[in-house]
């Protein structure tokens, strides 16, 4: 068998691009749009792939609509590196998000980049 060396690279290009494809957030958030909620903590979940938050937000009409708060691509280690642990938030908490809605309106989704939640008091997190 011959080496193929522009096989090989293209092969790992490929690889790279579907990474990439896989953590990437472009056309799912408004990346100029940021947007602050103040809600209740519905579930926190320190897992992996990709930990998930779920507050309850009660909108200028009244009513109350469950949004996923999404720190992007992070992964259980990267938010441990950041502080973050399995009881940071807990249901009932108050706390306050700032980042990117979702494109689609009806989703109720918010992307949290590089900043951290606070509690109702503006303490941050963690």
């Amino acid at each position: 068998m011959k080496f193929q060396p522009a096989a090989i690279l293209g092969t790992l290009a490929l690889l790279a691009a579907s990474a990439q494809a896989h953590h990437s957030t472009s056309g799912i958030y408004q990346d100029g749009v940021e947007l602050e909620l103040k809600g209740t903590v519905k579930e926190w979940r320190f897992i992996n792939p990709h930990p998930s938050l779920k507050l309850e937000v009660t909108d200028d009409k009244g009513e109350t609509h469950t949004w996923d708060v999404s720190y992007g691509g992070s992964a259980v280690a990267h938010l441990k590196r950041r502080g973050y642990d399995a009881t940071t938030f807990k249901p009932g908490d108050v706390i306050v998000v700032k980042g990117h809605p979702t494109l689609l309106t009806t989703a109720y989704g918010l992307l949290i980049e590089g900043g951290n939640p606070t509690r109702a008091d503006g303490t941050p997190y963690p």
